[in-house]
């Protein structure tokens, strides 16, 4: 007999399942007379697809990146009032990286161009695709600015659709979508699905910003480590101590990123919604595998609730003492100031260093940040906030980090 508990994990999927089979037939009955029969053959070789561009305001590309693998009803019927159920056939591989499984396939019933239709999706494999989108898609663990597509409607023949997108706007908050049909028998419905799609997309402007934050972010990237705050010192200053293990990337892809932050755009790429801007105040002299000393970074920056502007200079720690002994062969040290405050009280300090891991599938980095206590007067949870930035910031370098160091360290 099967136990309890057990009937009811796999009740769950089979009646999902079975639900997304009745929503097909359902749909199937409303099928207008002129899609029951595909184009005559000269006429369906010669068909090619559809295709739009468009921007969707204040949604970064990461938080599509999630989407493609993360998608449930709840979001799927949320953004486009003509979309009528959703469920997945074969779930996703690696959901908890952002960018898409390849062969992960779903169901969804969708009403457009004048009726509703059953479609079935199938995430292809990045490689089919390979000569339309940037090369350095290629360069990571999964395609960061692309999904691309099987699509049957009715149970058709599929058509490829292919799904770039790419941050713009002064800020870098925004995404800029290209959505192209290719090899459809039917270009009149390809063309409306794809209408219907960028509806979908678009639609998701009010809330996919906010799932990602929530349901990735904070229920998965900040239970990767853990923080632990010290007592007030005799100098009125607090320790926090940072452990997290980081797999995905390797020591000198850390190394390097110190000097070749660069800019916002990238500073974005580190954390989408917690930073706001970067500049090089100093800018390395010699960028390599070691910060350099003097170095001076401008980031603005969300700590918890609260923006800051901090200037982090790159320190010596055989000139001025580090606030902890580095036992690691690699580290970061840098002294940090509030902008507005700087001269006025004292620099705090901050130490990253990290080494292999383990199994050898990335690095473990502790972070030691000294900070003044007056920090707790204006935000009595700033320690519990910053532990939450660093995990939610480190955790995000295997999504870009490894294809930046190969295109531009290794030059692949």
């Amino acid at each position: 007999m099967m136990p309890r508990g057990r009937f009811f994990i796999l009740a769950r999927p089979l009646a999902t399942a079975a639900r997304c089979l009745l929503a097909g037939a359902a749909a199937s009955l409303f099928q207008p007379a002129y899609l029951a029969h595909g184009l005559p053959g000269e006429a369906r070789a010669q068909a090619s697809g559809a295709y739009t561009q468009f921007t969707v305001k204040a949604v970064r590309p990461e938080a599509f990146s999630w989407f493609w693998d993360n998608v449930d009803e709840a979001l799927w019927l949320g953004a486009n009032s003509e979309n009528k159920s959703f469920c997945w056939l074969q779930t996703p591989s690696r959901p908890q990286d952002l960018g898409y499984s390849a062969g992960a396939r779903y169901r969804s019933v969708e009403a457009f161009g004048g009726a509703t239709h059953t479609v079935e999706v199938t995430y292809l494999e990045p490689d089919t695709v390979r000569n339309r989108v940037a090369s350095d898609n290629f360069l990571g663990a999964k395609p960061y600015s692309f999904v691309t597509q099987n699509v049957s409607i009715d149970g058709k023949p599929p058509f490829t659709v292919l799904i770039q997108y790419n941050p713009v706007g002064s800020t870098f908050a925004d995404s800029l979508f290209t959505i192209q049909a290719t090899m459809a028998a039917d270009p009149a419905l390809a063309q409306a699905y794809v209408a219907h799609t960028r509806k979908t997309l678009t639609g998701l402007q009010p809330t996919l910003m906010d799932a990602l934050n929530t349901r990735y972010f904070n229920a998965v990237l900040k239970k990767r480590g853990y923080y632990s705050a010290g007592p007030i010192d005799k100098n009125l200053n607090i320790k926090l101590t940072i452990v997290q293990e980081i797999k995905g990337i390797d020591s000198q892809m850390l190394s390097w990123w110190w000097d070749h932050i660069g800019n916002t755009a990238r500073y974005r790429l580190w954390q989408p919604i917690d930073h706001v801007s970067f500049e090089w105040t100093i800018p390395p002299n010699s960028p390599d595998l070691q910060y350099d000393v003097g170095a001076v970074q401008k980031a603005r920056e969300y700590i918890g609730k609260h923006t800051m502007t901090l200037n982090i200079t790159g320190a010596d720690p055989k000139a001025i003492a580090p606030p902890v002994d580095i036992i690691d062969p690699a580290y970061f040290y840098a002294r940090t100031d509030l902008t507005l405050l700087a001269g006025i009280l004292p620099s705090n300090a901050l130490v990253h260093q990290w080494k292999p891991n383990a199994t050898g599938d990335g690095v473990i980095l502790t972070s030691t940040f000294v900070n003044t206590a007056l920090a707790l007067i204006i935000n009595p949870t700033f320690n519990d906030d910053l532990g939450s930035h660093a995990l939610r910031e480190f955790q995000m370098l295997p999504y870009f980090l490894p294809r930046l160091y190969r295109r531009e360290y290794l030059h692949q």
